[in-house]
């Protein structure tokens, strides 16, 4: 967007991108922070420029890439850690029962931003980045050493789930100080390193164990991530000034939005489901008979595949709108979900397309979800009202694979249909209410950009 843009051609955050026209390279869109409320009819204006990119905001940017590494990949190689435990250490445990370690771990991943957000807003990133990374190395060095059960949901659910909400919340919230009309490409290029990770990470486990042993593996993952997190802390950092009015606590203002509103129950649908595949496709794959090396290497295909799923939909998401990208990735999953994996069976080819496609449509609960909570609000509140959407959202997360275990292990065992009828049926809801959140934003107009 050029330089010598008018103040009548200024446009809001939320609705940036709809103009059709992405900024040049470094240069500086002038965006008008407002958001209009139609049901109290009141507007805030404060014009912030966004660089949306040149030298700084791209290092910032690698830098969020570096830190969100070791917590989002970690959190996208559930799957290889509870399949190892199952059959090591927590052999004596059941499936659901093991569920619960990681389940705890993803939940506080997202409930700690519940003031984390806040806290960032009113203090910056520093305050949270630095013992975050700090906390969550810890927890890599516990978990090397776990043997009891108890000892798991300590050091790794409590001390690695705390940590890393500080983390992933802080890093997220920073992007929306240097991006507006491509925040979305900038959230997705950040998020790919999830799906990274969750190909780095269960490799690493897989092949590092047979050879060192479990402790010496999860250390070596915890010296790659002291490496990522020192970069970070160098490269990231905040640009806009501290909101010091903002008090720390839950926004209930934010459920005055409809469109809010809907927003979050879709996410937290979404947050009960996106998390099944992962975890259980190498499950499902030895339960049907696929040889183990390939069923182990299934989540680490799943993972590559989402590496495109969550960076690519960026691109069209900021250009077409970041809520119809949602509604339509939503719809994708459930389709993928009830009509192959559905029937899936022992077909190596089958459970291997499901796989890298599932990998593609869902990674947009990762990079959009954010992008769609902060078209909704102030960047100067974003940390907060970003928190307090994941803050409730973590509850799907807590209960998603205990649930999900409990349906797998019912009719004596190996319930996959109703573990996959499970996970369809809540896409479809979170397609739905992604579609009702858009029409009260926007209208009922099927090429409308929103």
């Amino acid at each position: 967007m050029a330089s010598h843009t008018t103040a009548d051609q200024l446009c809001t955050p939320a609705v940036a991108f709809c103009s059709g026209e992405l900024p040049t390279e470094g240069s500086a869109v002038m965006c008008s922070m407002t958001v209009e409320d139609s049901e109290t009819d009141h507007t805030t204006n404060a014009f912030e420029a966004y660089p949306e990119g040149g030298w700084k905001a791209y290092s910032v940017l690698f830098g969020a890439w570096c830190a969100l590494l070791p917590p989002s990949g970690l959190l996208n190689s559930i799957g290889s850690l509870q399949a190892y435990l199952l059959s090591n250490q927590l052999k004596e445990y059941t499936e659901s029962e093991i569920g619960w370690i990681f389940s705890v771990f993803a939940f506080l991943f997202f409930f700690g931003g519940l003031q984390a957000g806040p806290i960032f807003d009113s203090y910056g990133l520093k305050v949270l980045i630095i013992p975050g990374s700090i906390g969550f190395l810890a927890s890599l060095i516990v978990l090397a050493s776990c043997e009891e059960y108890y000892q798991f949901m300590l050091g790794f659910s409590v001390l690695g789930g705390l940590s890393a909400s500080l983390i992933w919340t802080s890093t997220i919230a920073t992007i929306g100080h240097w991006f507006s009309a491509r925040r979305g490409l900038a959230t997705g290029l950040a998020t790919t390193v999830g799906g990274i990770g969750g190909i780095i990470f269960p490799i690493l486990i897989q092949t590092l164990i047979p050879r060192v042993g479990y402790s010496w593996t999860i250390r070596i993952i915890a010296f790659i991530c002291v490496g990522f997190s020192a970069v970070a802390v160098a490269l990231m950092s905040t640009r806009l000034p501290s909101n010091t009015a903002k008090k720390t606590g839950f926004d209930f203002q934010g459920f005055t939005d409809k469109r809010f509103t809907l927003t979050i129950a879709a996410i937290f649908v979404i947050d009960l489901a996106v998390l099944v595949p992962p975890s259980f496709i190498t499950t499902y794959a030895l339960a049907h008979g696929v040889d183990p090396a390939f069923s182990y290497q299934l989540l680490a295909i799943l993972n590559a595949a989402s590496v495109i799923g969550r960076g690519l939909p960026g691109i069209i998401a900021d250009r077409w709108g970041r809520f119809n990208v949602m509604i339509l990735s939503s719809l994708g999953c459930t389709l993928l979900i009830l009509a192959l994996w559905m029937f899936a069976g022992d077909s190596v080819v089958a459970i291997t397309m499901f796989s890298i496609l599932f990998g593609v449509f869902s990674g947009t609960a990762y990079s959009l979800t954010p992008v769609c909570v902060s078209q909704l609000c102030r960047t100067e509140d974003y940390g907060t009202r970003y928190g307090t959407a994941y803050g409730l959202v973590s509850f799907a997360t807590l209960a998603g694979i205990p649930v999900s275990g409990m349906i797998l292990g019912g009719h004596g065992g190996g319930n996959y249909k109703g573990l996959i009828w499970f996970c369809g049926v809540l896409y479809a809801v979170a397609t739905g209410l992604f579609t009702l959140a858009r029409a009260f934003g926007s209208g009922w107009k099927l090429l409308k950009i929103y």
